[in-house]
């Protein structure tokens, strides 16, 4: 019997078990839907026969659309597929229906919080003390940077202090937010100035650079989660985060733990703003820019006072120095008063300074004043210390002195795998191999290609009017000058090798 011949015997019996399956399925149809109180394993069994015998009907199908001379994409199963009694292993649909390849949501992440106890704080028993002499103004600043969302130092004393998770950490700094692993970390690549890479790498070295590698881990963790949630509001772009390159081994892990995870907000990724310390409170995020964000609002920083160097730090200027700087940064011309030029508006609810009327003449908002004057916070209170009666403000310059407070220095955390990474390393200068060229290559090999012309040799030099380029009695296929072609090929190939390298230093450092 030919291959015809029993396909049509083949296809007419399976036409006959078409009626039978198809009499079967209506009988299982009925079945899938389970009672009240049914276990989820029974309807999933029922479910399983009614597939099966839908899968007959859909054979007999084929089968019977063979017999009538119709094409039938049949799906063959690979050799591999099989065991050593030839039954298939598993069951697998087609490549194009089985949905591989397919990007996968975020997923929400396992809640890993502890509410721990915060207290036992060392009390701060005063305000800095002010030493200013007259004509002196002295700034206070309590922090250092904008004061919105995550305290950096914050997040590390809530960790060493209290045992907070990396969760409880960014639950507290952004508050409704809630945390999705993105499922794309190991797929997509972050850019950051220009330069793209993949996300381990390219976050690792932002973490290294915003916190170092000596804070609690759980911290490190909560900055590379922060860190890669900014990059995705971005659209996969750092914006004004950088890299440092070498991040030890214990930053690498950290940011590996939680590689992928990222907060959310109403469904989208949430700006996470963080700054070194926020003063003992950090700010509404309307009261620092223009934004007013329902999860950049302001939360406690407790332990800022007892262990934060940037809390109560002192910046003196002299008034004829402030004087210069606030008519160079806003264009206008102050009056003779000194109490006049600075008068801040204050925030009842966190202290920070949200407006700055500049005397008399323009307000600003206090972050922006807190740039002009190079300050560490815009959460300030101004003293000045008058002159004599009488005694004018002189013309000139002088320096401006910033004294930190003493404090209690928060413990160093430090890692027995704390050893350094070849992530972000800048990678070795090596000389290339001279290669002996192949016979018949239109160029002369040189002993040392790679060494640098003598520009000077004018018997090759560019200048020789005997041998310039638009002469066509020595055209570029001229053997006797082909040295002299060599030369400038390997000069540019020198050239261009060491500017590469020279920029990646520079993009590293």
């Amino acid at each position: 019997m030919d291959n015809k011949s029993l396909k049509k015997a083949y296809a007419a019996a399976l036409a006959v078990l078409a009626v039978c399956g198809t009499a079967v399925g209506s009988v299982h149809a009925a079945d899938t839907t389970a009672p009240a109180g049914e276990s989820a394993s029974s309807t999933a069994a029922q479910l399983s026969e009614a597939e099966s015998t839908t899968s007959t009907t859909e054979i007999s199908t084929e089968a019977a659309a063979e017999e009538n001379g119709e094409e039938v994409d049949w799906y063959k199963a690979e050799l591999d597929s099989y065991d050593d009694s030839l039954s298939l292993i598993s069951y697998e649909a087609s490549p194009e229906s089985s949905g591989k390849g397919k990007k996968k949501g975020p997923t929400p992440v396992e809640l890993d919080v502890t509410g721990g106890y915060v207290g036992d704080i060392p009390w701060f028993e005063s305000e800095p003390v002010i030493e200013s002499d007259p004509g002196q103004f002295a700034v206070v600043t309590y922090g250092w940077g904008h004061g919105v969302g995550m305290s950096q130092n914050g997040a590390n004393f809530y960790a060493t202090y209290s045992g907070w998770t990396y969760q409880d950490i960014l639950f507290h700094y952004y508050p409704d937010t809630y945390l999705m692993d993105t499922g794309e970390a190991y797929d997509e690549e972050i850019t950051v100035a220009g330069v793209s890479g993949d996300v381990l790498s390219m976050v690792s070295q932002i973490v290294f650079n915003e916190v170092g590698s000596t804070m609690n881990y759980e911290a490190i963790k909560a900055q590379a989660v922060a860190v890669y949630t900014y990059c995705k509001y971005n659209g996969n772009d750092a914006s004004d985060l950088r890299c440092k390159p070498c991040p030890p081994q214990v930053v690498v892990d950290a940011v590996s733990e939680v590689l992928g995870q990222a907060l959310y907000y109403d469904g989208d990724y949430a700006l996470t703003m963080f700054s070194a310390s926020s003063g003992g409170i950090t700010a509404n995020c309307d009261e620092v820019f223009w934004r007013d964000l329902p999860y950049l609002r302001s939360v406690p920083s407790d332990y800022d006072a007892a262990y934060d160097p940037h809390y109560g730090t002192v910046t003196y200027i002299d008034d004829f120095q402030l004087k210069n700087m606030i008519e160079a940064a806003y264009g206008i011309t102050l009056s003779n008063d000194p109490f006049n030029w600075i008068k801040p508006e204050y925030s009842e609810e966190t202290g920070y300074v949200t407006y700055v009327n500049i005397d008399d003449q323009l307000t600003v908002k206090g972050y922006e004043f807190k740039l002009a004057l190079g300050l560490k916070s815009s959460k300030f209170n101004v003293h000045y210390t008058p002159r004599a009666e009488g005694e004018m403000i002189p013309d000139g310059s002088s320096d401006i002195v910033v004294v930190d407070p003493d404090y209690t220095q928060t413990p160093g955390v430090w890692y027995p795998n704390n050893q350094p990474t070849d992530i972000g390393a800048i990678p070795e200068y090596t000389e290339p191999e001279y290669t002996e060229p192949t016979e018949g290559e239109w160029y002369e090999p040189t002993t040392d290609w790679y060494e640098e012309p003598t520009w000077t040799d004018n018997t090759t030099g560019w200048t020789d009017t005997t041998t310039s380029w638009t002469d066509t009695t020595t055209s570029w296929t001229d053997s006797t000058y082909d040295y002299n072609y060599d030369n400038s090929y390997d000069y540019s190939y020198d050239y261009n090798y060491d500017y590469d390298y020279n920029y990646d230093f520079n993009y590293g450092y």
